[in-house]
């Protein structure tokens, strides 16, 4: 019987092994914190989508399979699940969760965090949704199409270099969907709730997905002003060359219609 009560961080391996696999974030972030500079390269793009979107619904179903077993023995028991998802991520705000040794061996054998890079999405609004999770506070999912399209008119169509430092602030962040759409524009993001078990879910879609949500040293200057803005030259549908500023994205001064 397997036992992981004793090995915080112990799905940290599997984890950087398969986003090195997928989308190369944490490789990309850890660089960026190794320079404490702005990364030239593009942010590695992550196109969530609806979860119910995708066919045969693997992941829903593998978090159902995990929750439904113990879900007659233990009371609060999304809560502990999370909690014990995060001990594997070592998160250091939370412990390990009362359950007993073959809830942990069964959640340990069927857990397949594999699943959430091959259909990326925000499984654990999904989790929260189903199991009545935030609901006497207010908490109902916004729609990841409705997500893509509210930053979407916030940043612009694509990512720009001058995204990645803009600040983003969701204060009613339930579990991160807008700061999961927002991490292909910028690493600058925030996120609070008045639930602390919907923040702990958000900070479980920041280890699989976002690892600048996780780990940010308080000494970095990354994001200082003082940096240097770096003007490049941008071509315009008409043909024109324009010169843009990669910082703040200015061209109003340089186009004229």
């Amino acid at each position: 019987m397997k036992n992981t009560d004793n090995k915080p961080g112990w799905l940290l391996p599997y984890l950087l092994g398969l986003d090195e696999m997928f989308f190369g974030r944490w490789n990309y972030w850890l660089q960026a914190l190794d320079r404490d500079r702005i990364p030239e390269e593009p942010i590695p793009v992550i196109r969530f989508q609806p979860v119910m979107t995708y066919p045969g619904h693997s992941v829903l179903k593998n978090l159902n399979d995990c929750i439904n077993y113990a879900s007659h023995s233990h009371s609060n028991i999304v809560e502990k699940f999370v909690d014990w998802l995060l001990w594997g991520f070592h998160y250091k705000e939370v412990s390990f969760p009362g359950i007993d040794e073959k809830t942990d061996d069964y959640w340990y054998r069927t857990f397949n965090l594999g699943l959430f890079y091959q259909e990326p999405g925000d499984y654990m609004a999904e989790l929260a949704q189903n199991h009545n999770i935030g609901v006497g506070a207010g908490f109902f999912a916004t729609p990841m199409s409705v997500v893509e399209m509210m930053v979407k008119m916030t940043m612009g169509d694509e990512p720009r270099p001058y995204h990645k430092a803009k600040s983003v602030l969701d204060p009613c962040c339930g579990t991160g969907g807008m700061l999961l759409w927002a991490s292909n524009y910028s690493f600058n993001l925030y996120g609070s709730d008045i639930n602390p078990l919907l923040c702990k879910m958000a900070m479980v879609n920041a280890f699989i997905y976002v690892p600048w949500m996780v780990y940010r040293p308080k000494n970095s200057r990354m994001f200082e002003q003082e940096q240097q803005p770096r003007v490049i030259e941008i071509e315009m549908p008409e043909g024109v060359t324009i010169p843009e500023c990669q910082r703040c994205g200015n061209r109003k001064h340089f186009y004229l219609e």
